[in-house]
């Protein structure tokens, strides 16, 4: 798979920059932002394995961390491929950093249950099939949210300067039966 040569790697191309970068400096703990599907995810989630790929990613490694994620996960579809690496490189960008934690993941139970939120400064996480990130404002802990599926959802971690302890997230319940994969890029 190759990404066509008018894509810079310092771009950030996945997402409005300027949105993220307001979330970014702002107050708010959560940023959720709308996309459209991509085509073939059920198709080539259902013979998937069943297993969490973990690697660091940069610039450079983005192609060949992808290629390596749904390799091992038994996923044939480069239009996924290419998103991982889009997703990698902006949020690289975005946030000013050679290098992040991705983690690609097929997940067919519940790995997360309890509300939390990370000590990292910025989660990503985008899932592409089956149940999606719940999240809950602490101030409204009785309103459990899920994310749509496709979005992107920015959460601020303990690690950040301006997180305010405003919004916590689990991983979402998967139904008998079912597959969630999902994306997660952190820095």
């Amino acid at each position: 798979m190759k990404i066509s040569p008018l894509v810079r790697p310092r771009e950030v191309t996945a997402w409005d920059g300027d949105e993220v970068a307001a979330f970014d400096q702002g107050r708010k703990d959560i940023l959720v932002m709308d996309r459209p599907p991509l085509p073939g995810i059920a198709e080539t989630v259902t013979p998937a394995r069943v297993q969490y790929w973990r690697s660091s990613v940069t610039v450079g490694t983005a192609e060949a961390r992808a290629a390596e994620a749904l390799g091992e996960l038994c996923i044939a579809n480069p239009v996924l491929a290419e998103d991982i690496v889009g997703l990698s490189r902006s949020f690289l960008a975005q946030f000013g950093v050679d290098e992040a934690s991705l983690r690609v993941e097929v997940v067919d139970k519940q790995s997360c249950p309890k509300f939390h939120c990370d000590y990292v400064r910025v989660r990503l996480v985008t899932t592409y099939h089956g149940p999606t990130t719940e999240y809950v404002h602490i101030d409204a802990p009785e309103d459990v949210l899920a994310a749509p599926l496709f979005a992107l959802v920015f959460l601020k971690g303990h690690q950040h300067p301006a997180h305010a302890d405003a919004v916590h997230h689990r991983s979402p319940g998967v139904p008998p039966g079912g597959k969630r994969l999902c994306v997660i890029l952190d820095v």
